[in-house]
């Protein structure tokens, strides 16, 4: 009788996705800023959306407190060329928020498949007035084979060069989470049906920036 086989699996190595619910205070931080935004910004962003907003990020607050040290773990994949910033060393830059703004989507806008200028980027949820698990049994979703009503999504190649999704299903539960993830990673939001309310999000951009030397770059 032939010995059973033990199989060992691996995965090849690729650059993750970081994600964590916000605490109160940032939240409310974040809801301050929202309330205070005034410039549209919609011209310079991919969303079919009929309102975004730019925000500013009173002190460097937000992302002192937040986005600079998630961003940190990104320096060990420096080495892959892609990765690395040119013309300078990373030693010679420091990471900025460059990019900073609020999405207002109604029912039936959306954002179509695309990336983010910069190194990483990130999406916060802020308000969901809809849940996916809902939206895919509506009359016109529920027959397909691939329900995607209210979702975020990731799209990417595997290692087979084949196109793939991550869904992220959306509802109340996600109110509150980040996601951090690789600019040139690209990402849609499909629309969603049957609500009036506005689902409120807000995103940005964390770019490689020479340091200062002696008051100036």
């Amino acid at each position: 009788m032939k010995k059973e086989l033990k199989w060992e699996h691996f995965y090849l190595p690729n650059i993750p996705i970081y994600q964590t619910k916000l605490p109160d205070d940032i939240m409310s931080r974040l809801w301050s800023y929202i309330d205070k935004a005034k410039e549209k910004t919609n011209s310079t962003l991919a969303g079919n959306l009929h309102l975004s907003l730019n925000l500013v990020d009173e002190d460097d607050a937000f992302f002192e407190a937040v986005t600079k040290p998630i961003s940190q773990l990104y320096h060990q994949y420096h080495e892959a060329p892609e990765w690395r910033p040119e013309p300078f060393a990373v030693e010679d830059r420091e990471l900025k928020m460059d990019g900073f703004w609020v999405n207002f989507q109604r029912k039936h806008e959306f954002n179509p498949l695309h990336k983010h200028g910069g190194l990483i980027s990130f999406v916060i949820w802020m308000k969901i007035p809809t849940d996916s698990e809902e939206q895919h049994k509506l009359p016109s979703i529920n027959h397909s084979n691939s329900p995607t009503a209210s979702d975020f999504s990731f799209a990417y190649q595997d290692i087979l060069g084949n196109l793939q999704q991550f869904r992220v299903p959306m509802g109340k539960y996600q109110e509150g989470w980040m996601m951090m993830f690789p600019s040139e990673l690209r990402h849609q939001v499909y629309p969603f049906y049957e609500s009036d309310e506005e689902r409120i999000s807000i995103s940005g951009n964390i770019f490689y920036h020479p340091k200062k030397n002696n008051g100036s770059y």
